[in-house]
């Protein structure tokens, strides 16, 4: 399935949303994408990631306006084919999706 993925990103202080059309089965987890994207189509993009098991929390993201994590959240879960993912809010960003924990 195709999915459009849109990042909102942060570098030196300016804000923008850059977004990525993807191939991804529907068990693909929100982390999995981002690495796709990063992989495969922009190295630039920023995020954290640690234990992949949903237990240390450093991957929470904002996706579709909810907080989840992101290695648990799979695709197909969200209901839509266009996904919006954003940082965590209340806490200062550093780059893209990295926050300051």
């Amino acid at each position: 399935m195709k999915y459009k993925i849109s990042v909102r990103r942060f570098r030196d202080g300016v804000q923008f949303v850059q977004t990525y059309i993807i191939e991804a089965p529907p068990t693909t987890t929100v982390l999995d994408a981002l690495i796709n994207i990063r992989e495969d189509l922009d190295g630039t993009v920023a995020f954290r990631y640690a234990c992949r098991m949903g237990v240390c929390g450093v991957c929470a993201v904002k996706v579709n306006g909810r907080p989840v994590l992101a290695c648990t959240t799979k695709l197909g879960d969200l209901g839509s084919h266009e996904i919006y993912i954003e940082p965590i809010q209340d806490k200062n960003i550093i780059k893209d999706l990295v926050v300051d924990i």
